[in-house]
Order: structure tokens, then sequence, then C-alpha cells
């Protein structure tokens, strides 16, 4: 089995070297392919990618459309049978490669393995991400893409990263696989930590993030059901009058409390609703 590992990056030079590193000190039998494209970083980046040449199998640096085509260029050039995507700026646990290995020596069926993943806040963790049920995939993106290890003949059939998207292209792509039939796998154990510093989790964004979203699943809503229709609707008017309620605490509120508050709501009351869609 050969494992390939993508890292998209541009401008990273605090958090590349972490990434790398969790990359390249992997413990797996499997053969390790490390592809790392940069958008034609200037501050420092290509310097520390540099220092580990020896580990990487392919380095391009050229400017591209954004992270998804960035993502699109690594596996086009990918010759494993496994490919894993790891953000410049989020690592993997250790051991991760060889649960993912095991996992799909097996079960050979398995399409597309995926896990809970350890949030980090500023250097700090906060809490463990539990995805939600696949068959709310119709509603919202219930995974976290990181975590994601895809067969490459998930991506030989059904195409690349629709570069329309600026945050939902990994959402279309999972959704598209999961319509599509590909088995997927859960696995407890968080193989990845990620960073809520991203580019998602800035509140104006949000509304990116609900509009782009709406766009991944609304037509198919609409031709599945009157009813699935109705109630995707609703869904994501209650989202977004949510986020628009909301958007002034999140201004000033930063997401290590509003994870704490959830938190604290749990242990009280139990689940809360918007968990089967993911418990951030």
């Amino acid at each position: 089995m050969k494992i390939s590992i993508i890292t998209p990056v541009y401008n990273a030079v605090s958090t590349i070297e972490k990434t790398i590193l969790s990359v390249i000190n992997q413990d797996t039998q499997a053969e390790l392919e490390y592809i790392i494209v940069d958008g034609g970083s200037n501050d420092g980046t290509l310097e520390i990618i540099n220092r580990y040449s020896d580990d990487i199998d392919i380095l391009i640096s050229e400017s591209d459309k954004g992270i998804y085509d960035a993502m699109n260029k690594g596996i086009n050039l990918s010759t494993g049978d496994i490919i894993g995507i790891i953000n410049s700026d989020d690592w993997y646990n250790p051991n991760a490669l060889q649960i993912v290995e095991n996992s799909f020596q097996q079960e050979p069926k398995i399409s597309i393995l995926y896990s809970s993943i350890d949030n980090y806040f500023e250097g700090k963790y906060m809490n463990t991400f539990i995805p939600g049920e696949l068959k709310n995939l119709v509603f919202k993106f219930t995974l976290n893409h990181p975590s994601c290890f895809v067969k490459k003949s998930v991506y030989d059939k059904l195409g690349l990263f629709d570069l329309s998207y600026d945050i939902a292209a990994d959402y279309d792509f999972i959704f598209r696989a999961y319509r599509s039939g590909f088995c997927f796998q859960y696995v407890a154990m968080p193989l990845v930590s990620y960073s809520l510093n991203g580019m998602s989790g800035k509140p104006l964004n949000k509304f990116k993030q609900i509009h782009e979203s709406w766009k991944v699943t609304s037509k198919f809503a609409k031709q599945e059901s009157n009813s699935l229709n109705i109630k995707h609707r609703k869904f994501y008017l209650t989202w977004l009058l949510k986020e628009l309620i909301t958007f002034p605490l999140k201004l000033v509120i930063k997401p290590q409390l509003s994870i704490r508050i959830k938190a604290f709501l749990r242990e009280k009351i139990g689940s809360l609703p918007a968990d089967r869609y993911g418990a951030w």
C-alpha cells in the first residue's frame, strides 16, 4: 500500500514546520509519498520546507487559484493508493497513518476513512470534534476534511475539487462521494489536530460558508423530494438567522469561550440538537 500526503501552503512560516514533522515522523509500514504544493510563498516558508527536502518527494512552488487548486495539483501528481490532505496549519497525530493503513487493509471495501479531530486555538487544545451522521450531509458538512483519507480511485471516478467554491469545495466533493455510494468508515481515534485559526473559522466567512453549503446540496434536495426541499430550506433559513443574531457576539467572543459554553450545556443537558451535524 502507498499513501500520498498533500500539503497545500501559502505564507505559513509559523506553522509549516509542525505540519511537515507530523507527516515525516509517522510510523507506518506503508510506502509514503509526501507532496507539498506552495502557492509562491515569500515569507520564509520555502526556506523551512527546503530543510526537509530529503523527506519530500515532490515540491512545486508557483502561483495558484487558491487552496483547492493547490489540492487538485497535488492529487494529479500523487501516485498513492490512498490520499490524505493536511493543511499547513494542521498536523497529524502520532500513529495516524498506521491506523489508516490498518483500516484499509482490514476492510478493502472502504473508499473514504474519516475520524474525529482534536481542535486547537492559538496553540491550546479546545476539544475534540465528533462528526455528525452521514445522512445529514444533505444539510451540512458533518465531517472535517483534514481527517479524510480517500482512495485515488474515488478521485478518478468523481473528479477533483470544484474551483467555483472558495470554502465548500471539500464539502461538495464528500457529498458527491456519498451520493455516489462510496463506502465511508469512521475511526473514533482522532487522526488529526485542527487549527481553528483558519479561514472558515472567521465570523464573516460563516455567511459565505452558508451560501456555498446551500449551493452544494440545494439542487439535490429539490430533485429528491418536495418534503426534503422544504426541510432543506427551513434548515438554511434557521442557520442564517442564527448567525445573523449571534454575529455581534462572535466579533468579541473567541472560539474557546464558545466551545466551553457548548461543553457546559452538553454536561448539563446531554447532546445538543446541532450535534447530529457534527459536535464542535
